[in-house]
């Protein structure tokens, strides 16, 4: 079982609310399936909410694993702000590591909304941007670095506002225990969102900092704009060839 910090020891366990009731998974990443659940109380009303359910492979290093999980629950935990999507607590599934147990957001992904909202008018766009600017603000505010910005990872509300999400890759700078491993740094990734020196396009990879965050979000902005994901008709390779060219975008 995960060791939380010692000012943590109080938060949330779901496991006896959600372990019978997860379903079919409504979405896979890299390092883990999200849920969507209800939570019955005789003490509140129904609460729905997304369960983070970690990919382990047991038979690795069972001690990276734990870093790893521990580092995006000690991150996740001390962010409050609307324009964060809240953690609510963890459940024990089948594994011993925790799954994450979040607000269920309910309009989806900016990918989703955007999809569905074919007539969205130019403020609201200008809003979502905004609203994303406030989050990630807030992030560094606190220190905490995302490391991995792109539509997916931002949720909408039923009332059209967005929600920072997913923070598998986040770190706190000056915080030696809250940082990537080298291997999280060797993974791949999609290269539309995420800036060339974390990329590794000139002098090998990078560790993400608060401006390739930036470098993101004015990706994530580009694609609120123009309703087309950044380098639209091009392959993983032929944006890489453009990067070390220092070319933006059409």
């Amino acid at each position: 079982m995960i060791r939380l910090a010692p000012e943590d020891d109080t938060i949330s366990d779901f496991t006896s609310q959600i372990s019978d009731k997860l379903g079919s998974p409504i979405a896979t990443g890299s390092f883990g399936v999200v849920y969507r659940c209800t939570i019955e109380s005789s003490l509140q009303d129904p609460v729905e909410v997304a369960v983070k359910v970690f990919k382990v492979d047991t038979g690795k290093d069972m001690d990276k694993n734990q870093k790893r999980i521990r580092r995006e629950l000690n991150v996740w935990l001390r962010l409050k702000r609307p324009t964060i999507v809240p953690l609510l607590g963890i459940a024990y599934i089948d594994s011993p590591f925790p799954a994450l147990v979040s607000k269920w957001i309910s309009s989806g992904t900016l990918y989703a909304y955007l999809e569905q909202q074919a007539t969205i008018t130019t403020s609201a766009r200008v809003g979502l941007g905004k609203g994303i600017a406030d989050g990630l603000h807030y992030l560094h505010s606190e220190n905490v670095i995302h490391g991995d910005l792109h539509p997916a990872n931002v949720l909408i509300d039923g009332l059209g506002n967005p929600c920072l999400a997913d923070f598998g890759l986040a770190t706190v700078v000056g915080d030696p225990e809250l940082q990537l491993s080298t291997i999280t740094l060797g993974l791949n990734f999609d290269c539309r969102w995420r800036a060339p020196e974390v990329l590794g396009i000139e002098n090998g990879r990078q560790r993400p900092t608060f401006m390739s965050d930036i470098y993101s979000f004015g990706s994530v902005v580009f694609f609120i704009v123009s309703g087309n994901v950044p380098w639209k008709e091009k392959q993983s390779y032929q944006i890489s060839i453009e990067l070390s060219k220092r070319a933006t975008p059409a």
